[in-house]
């Protein structure tokens, strides 16, 4: 007999999704942008630095602080709560915490 039916039955299946999905939320709560804090944000790869600087201040950036590791990714700011919005309406693909990805310090 298999032990996939024994295991199922003393509830390890159950205890290993719970610590998966608790796993997935707290890190998805770490780079879930939040207002006012350094995003990093990404646009598709094809897109070249200048539009990505160009889009991100078209979405309202108060301050741009550089570029990521590719052309197409730039880490920005601004207090407006909509900033998010605005970013993905301005053609980013991801929007991300800046500060756990990067060190920055606000």
């Amino acid at each position: 007999m298999s032990n996939a039916p024994r295991r199922l039955r003393d509830g390890s299946l159950p205890a290993m999704l719970l610590a998966a999905f608790s796993l997935l939320w707290t890190g998805g709560l770490t780079i879930w942008p939040r207002a006012g804090e350094p995003v990093a944000v990404f646009f598709p790869p094809w897109v070249s630095s200048s539009a990505a600087f160009a889009g991100t201040l078209a979405a309202g950036a108060a301050d741009v602080r550089g570029f990521g590791g590719w052309s197409s990714v730039v880490v920005a700011q601004s207090p407006d709560p909509a900033f998010v919005h605005q970013l993905r309406h301005a053609g980013a693909v991801f929007v991300l915490r800046a500060s756990p990805l990067t060190g920055c310090a606000s």
